[in-house]
């Protein structure tokens, strides 16, 4: 029976767990990482084959008190058991009819110019970039000379020739990177057959080994806060610190990264910031 996605992310999660984790005593050598299909089952209060067969897709959906006692046993964040709950409920929801996003509200554009000194751009569901103001076309190399496939932000992390290229940016704890794939993840719960996507993954997971290990873990958060290690040949900056905001259009995040006060790359961004038209959006 193929793989489902519930199955696969069971199957990650407790791979991720070592025994001590679990508050379980070590045993021996363990042919496989993690936990056994037992031990979760045993902690979730529900039977070793009942376990197996949600892994190997093989069981309808199990009830509300089931997932969290998954959830429990599994140590998922208040995101990843949401994530596990829209898994379980995924397959008896139809699929929304694909709509044409909104433009951009005048206010949305309005802010990231006020951002004159800070790069800054909004993405959509997928991380492409929808606009960016000057300073952040800076940072990104000219975002608006480049085709479709690159103006993305996961593309800029893993596949950019300008991409630092240390572990700073795609580690697999507390990096940008990291949150993007996880972000991806957590945003399409509902969406498997979304085939902007899946040409998404696909692609990435072509040209970076690192996103497709990434996207493998599944791990399911929203975007938060972090720091961009930078390799740019314009910037004297090696990190920026950078903040992220939901938008209230569905699937959108407005990014803003500030260099350190009264540094070169602070006043290039400033300088960069003064040019017009201060404000970019990708061509439709």
């Amino acid at each position: 029976m193929p793989e489902t996605p519930l199955g696969a992310f069971l199957r990650a999660r407790r791979a991720r767990l070592a025994p001590a984790d679990a508050g379980l005593p070590a045993s021996g050598r363990r042919r496989t990482p993690g936990l056994r299909r037992e031990e979760v089952a045993a902690r979730a209060g529900i039977s070793a084959d009942y376990y197996a067969r949600l892994e190997q897709g093989r069981q309808r959906v199990p009830t509300g008190p089931v997932l969290d006692g998954l959830a429990e046993a599994l140590q998922l964040t208040a995101a990843e058991r949401g994530y596990l709950h829209r898994l379980a409920a995924r397959p008896h929801r139809p699929a929304p009819p694909p709509a044409e996003a909104p433009a951009l509200p005048p206010t949305t554009l309005a802010l990231l110019d006020t951002l004159d000194a800070a790069p800054a751009f909004v993405t959509g569901p997928t991380f492409d970039l929808l606009a960016w103001n000057r300073p952040a076309a800076l940072l990104l190399a000219g975002p608006e000379r480049r085709p479709a496939r690159e103006r993305n932000l996961l593309w800029q992390v893993f596949c950019c020739p300008y991409r630092d290229r240390s572990q700073g940016n795609t580690a697999a704890e507390g990096s940008i990177g990291a949150d993007l794939v996880a972000s991806l993840r957590a945003q399409h719960a509902d969406r498997p057959r979304d085939r902007a996507l899946l040409a998404l993954v696909h692609r990435l997971s072509a040209d970076s080994p690192v996103f497709a290990e990434l996207w493998d873990r599944h791990r399911a958060a929203p975007p938060r806060p972090g720091r961009l290690h930078v390799r740019h040949p314009a910037l004297a900056a090696t990190v920026l610190d950078y903040t992220v905001l939901p938008l209230p259009e569905d699937g959108r995040h407005l990014f803003a990264f500030l260099a350190p006060p009264d540094s070169p790359t602070r006043h290039a961004f400033a300088a960069a910031g003064r040019d017009r038209p201060r404000t970019a959006t990708a061509p439709r």
